[in-house]
């Protein structure tokens, strides 16, 4: 039986795991209560750090999401409503990391989709949580995108 903090520290590891294995920089912050837990920096062409970044938010377990009845989409809760605040506001995209007990772990550009859904000044508790699989691909794929080209 795995308990929650271990599960936490799966996710933080996986994380920095995936993170390195796309030659890209991970790093945890220690004081995570505020909707952010870590970021990623993206290295350039000649892998030096570049300043660029996604923020993540990191869940671990099979709790944050939950099948809605009526279309079968995957729905996150968005406990904190500061957080959407928080994430909305960030200079760098933030991504929600959830992993699940079977291993699967997903991403998704919160920041981004809560912009378009509160867009009009719409309070917005849940996300409809569409998630790509989080990999090095993934993070290599995010790579070109924020540093464009490369």
């Amino acid at each position: 039986m795995i308990d929650n903090e271990s599960r936490e520290l799966l996710a933080v590891h996986h994380t920095g795991f995936i993170v390195a294995e796309a030659g890209q920089i991970y790093r945890g912050y220690t004081n995570s209560d505020h909707g952010i837990d870590g970021e990623i920096e993206f290295k350039d062409d000649q892998g030096r750090a570049s300043g660029k970044r996604l923020y993540v938010q990191l869940k671990s377990g099979d709790s944050y999401l939950k099948k809605r009845q009526r279309d079968g989409a995957e729905v996150f809760q968005i406990k904190n409503p500061r957080w959407a605040d928080y994430w909305q506001q960030q200079a760098y995209a933030v991504m929600l990391v959830i992993r699940t007990s079977d291993g699967e772990i997903r991403w998704m550009d919160v920041s981004a989709y809560l912009k378009r859904e509160s867009a009009g000044g719409k309070a917005v508790r849940q996300i409809v949580f569409a998630g790509e699989r989080f990999d090095a691909v993934s993070v290599q794929n995010w790579r070109k995108r924020v540093l464009g080209g490369g």
